[in-house]
């Protein structure tokens, strides 16, 4: 199983899966990986919400929630893992055109990722990536099977880089490699527009939510890259990781005090890094 603890498809436990299915062919699915600790999973509502979404976005039609959250709950036993949930447009004939909008369920259960809590506390060196991510506003902010994008900019990093940062063909910021890019300028909150590429995150939603409970000025836009290197703070987040501070983008390093960034760590109550933060 190529590291993987477990896999169920739909719903029945397998050794293997369909070599013919759209997901391999085609990429004609989409996806969640969602961070299962102490037996419970992390967001959970919100991920099977945007799951369900982003599958009726292109065309696949979901199962029902209550039946994903059943089969999520089946692996709950194993504790903490990293839990990859995908729906796959069912059928195995040749072509792109699709014959069905019926979704294969597949849920895959790997280990949990290694603990990375100096990251949360010191932050990360991040990189600018040569790759450009393609527009394409049909799919923008969904977590669709084809990220190649992402698989090319992943390659090759210096060593202590933890992250890189891609732009689009305008030349203004978008993501990271596995995260969305939030950053802070006099007080006020900043994420790039997803509308025209990029994967609109679960915890990306979350951050801006707590933030507005809190009473920080949100701006959702997008800006040139001087506006990441003339920011007060920066930072990543992610399902997996939570909130990880930008201490550098490539050779511009940034303050150590990151007032913002800490209190919104503390807010999300990551269980990777919430034992180590308090509010302030």
């Amino acid at each position: 199983m190529s590291g993987a603890l477990a896999i169920r498809w739909n719903g029945a436990p397998v050794a293997q899966i369909p070599a013919l299915g759209r997901g391999l062919h085609y990429g004609d699915g989409v996806f969640r990986t969602v961070l299962l600790h102490e037996g419970r999973v992390i967001a959970m509502e919100a991920q099977l919400d945007k799951l369900v979404a982003d599958a009726a976005a292109i065309g696949i039609r979901p199962p029902s929630i209550d039946l994903l959250r059943e089969e999520l709950g089946a692996v709950t036993s194993f504790g903490a893992a990293a839990i990859k949930l995908l729906l796959v447009r069912a059928g195995e004939q040749r072509g792109y055109k699709p014959a069905s909008d019926v979704a294969d369920r597949l849920l895959i259960v790997y280990p949990p990722p290694p603990a990375a809590s100096a990251h949360a506390i010191e932050g990360i060196h991040a990189i600018r990536s040569p790759v450009t991510m393609a527009t394409q506003p049909l799919l923008a902010g969904i977590k669709h099977l084809n990220r190649l994008e992402q698989v090319l900019a992943s390659r090759d990093w210096p060593e202590g880089v933890a992250e890189a940062i891609l732009g689009d063909d305008r030349g203004t910021p978008v993501c990271a490699t596995r995260a969305n890019l939030f950053w802070v300028r006099h007080g006020v909150l900043h994420t790039p527009a997803l509308d025209r590429c990029g994967i609109a995150g679960v915890t990306r939603s979350r951050v801006l939510a707590l933030a507005e409970a809190a009473g920080i000025e949100c701006r959702i836009g997008s800006q040139p890259w001087s506006a990441l290197l003339a920011a007060d703070e920066v930072f990543v987040c992610g399902s997996l990781i939570g909130i990880w501070p930008l201490r550098a983008l490539d050779a511009h390093c940034y303050q150590a005090q990151r007032p913002m960034t800490r209190r919104l760590q503390a807010a999300l109550g990551h269980p990777t890094h919430v034992h180590y933060l308090s509010p302030r």
